[in-house]
């Protein structure tokens, strides 16, 4: 009789264990998920902040102005190459 009352009770042991596993695996499912869902939300905000419209705004709100043509040095002879301009105010 003790050793069925013992199975009894160590099956109730490992039952309960497994539960409180599961709960424990549920938790932290749903915490990955929030996790997964914040870094998409992140990353969608960079996006945002690295577009070309963006970056603009910033450069004006800076003081910067756009080009209005562009040109390179060629320094084996030192010549300008292009159609450089110097750049205006922005309007």
């Amino acid at each position: 009789m003790a050793v069925l009352a013992g199975a009894l009770l160590s099956a109730l042991l490992l039952n309960t264990s497994m539960a409180s596993t599961a709960y424990a695996k549920y938790d932290l499912s749903n915490q990955l998920g929030q996790l997964d869902q914040d870094a998409k939300d992140k990353q969608a905000a960079l996006d945002a902040q690295a577009s070309p419209a963006h970056l603009a705004e910033a450069a004006a709100a800076l003081g910067m102005v756009p080009t209005n043509g562009t040109g390179w040095l060629k320094l084996a002879d030192g010549s300008v190459q292009g159609a450089p301009e110097p750049a205006g105010a922005a309007g």
